[in-house]
């Protein structure tokens, strides 16, 4: 009795596909966290900089004095060398001399990046007694730069701890949303007692008792949601590229480069875009996909009576239901930790072809879920893993699939007695 309680309980405990996962409850908050820490650490220094500049930075002209080249020896032995124009300006009625660059010529120790020959070709650049418009902080007037360097790098940058964040806090959401407040979620909880009690004869007999509602696998929607997220990302970066490389392109050899540039990565973000579009008019199109079962985990050697369900506007070529067994197999080689799929058993269950459904309505199919006797139950280990599922595919005239995936729990068969009985 306690070897048969404790079997029960662990296949009870069993989490497939569309359940919630610790691991990937893991992954995700790291990923969060280290998105976040990106963020803050960036916005704190380079940001921080960013702002203050927005706010208290102004464009004056200056008139160039002098330009020469400091060199500077490190702690290896190596002379460094940094390029450094003396200006003059005037605000109200006071005037000043200085010398400086860019930046990091604002200081003594910064600024000593290049050799003795581009600094000199640098200074060289500055004519004395021509004017050159520089930049002051109005909240520090003796304070001068020539060199207004681009910050744009520093904006694509945040791309990465913003990209971090909203996929693994999306999903964070999903999952959380996924297991405890989706319909499917609050369905799959409840026990149904004849439900439809007026259906149509299914196999000779009056109604269907249905007992459990299956949830649909977190992956497809996991899948759509990366694609959402990677498109924006290419289309951010590649536009934001695409516009910096065409404010600075001064020759034709620049021009035509970027109007390449532009035409084969902006190209191919507004291509995913369509794509895209494609992919969620199927799926609100087709609307609510779930699956009752009658009686669940799935014990082999029994007929299970399910039901499907499909919800909004369908027009489908071919319907498809079918059970599949996929065998995870997890190893380390050297350093690399390798995972390998293989599905080890699939059956079709239900297949019908021209399939019409008008809006807001539902169509219900009938069908039997049968496992012989002797198939593997599912069950996770260290290294591999044994995951049962019930595939819905769709095929439509113009070629489109759309797919969802429910996972299933399938105890062993224990003689003449079932476990968890």
């Amino acid at each position: 009795m306690t070897d048969q309680t404790t079997s029960s309980s662990f296949w009870r405990r069993f989490m497939s596909f569309q359940d919630w996962r610790l691991s990937a409850s893991i992954f995700l908050g790291v990923v969060f966290f280290v998105g976040l820490t990106i963020l803050i650490v960036h916005l704190s220094t380079w940001g921080a900089e960013a702002f203050h500049e927005a706010k208290h930075l102004r464009r004056i002209p200056c008139a160039i004095v002098d330009a020469q080249v400091r060199a500077r020896t490190n702690d290896d032995g190596e002379t460094q060398y940094r390029p450094e124009i003396k200006i003059h300006f005037a605000i109200g009625n006071a005037t000043y001399d200085l010398w400086t660059y860019d930046r990091s010529t604002l200081t003594d120790d910064l600024g000593f990046d290049y050799d003795e020959e581009t600094a000199r070709k640098l200074a060289d650049e500055f004519a004395p007694g021509e004017i050159y418009p520089c930049w002051i902080y109005d909240d520090e007037f003796g304070k001068a730069f020539l060199v207004n360097k681009s910050t744009i790098g520093g904006w694509i940058f945040l791309l990465i701890p913003i990209s971090l964040i909203l996929f693994s806090g999306s999903w964070l959401f999903a999952l959380l949303y996924e297991r405890s407040w989706s319909k499917e979620a609050r369905a799959s909880k409840k026990t149904f007692s004849t439900l439809y009690p007026t259906a149509p004869p299914f196999r000779g007999e009056k109604g269907v008792a249905l007992a459990k509602r299956l949830r649909s696998d977190l992956k497809t929607s996991f899948a759509f949601g990366a694609s959402v997220l990677g498109t924006c990302a290419w289309n951010l970066a590649s536009w934001t590229t695409f516009v910096y490389v065409c404010a600075v392109a001064e020759t034709s050899v620049d021009k035509w480069s970027a109007a390449i540039f532009g035409i084969v990565f902006c190209g191919v973000g507004l291509l995913f875009i369509c794509l895209l579009w494609g992919q969620y008019r199927i799926g609100r199109e087709a609307g609510r996909v779930a699956i009752e079962i009658a009686t669940s985990p799935i014990i082999p050697g029994r007929k299970i009576r399910c039901c499907l369900f499909l919800g909004g506007r369908i027009e489908a070529k071919r319907l498809d239901v079918s059970v599949r067994c996929v065998e995870i197999a997890r190893y380390v080689q050297g350093t690399n930790s390798i995972s390998h799929q293989h599905e080890v058993y699939a059956r079709s269950l239900l297949t019908k072809y021209g399939l019409d459904v008008p809006a807001k309505s539902e169509e219900r199919e009938r069908f039997e879920l049968f496992l012989p006797l002797g198939v593997v139950p599912s069950f996770e280990a260290e290294h591999n893993e044994i995951v049962w599922k019930m595939v819905v595919n769709m095929e439509f005239a113009d070629g489109s699939t759309l797919e969802r995936d429910f996972g299933l729990v399938v105890q062993p068969f224990l003689g003449e007695k079932y476990s968890g009985r």
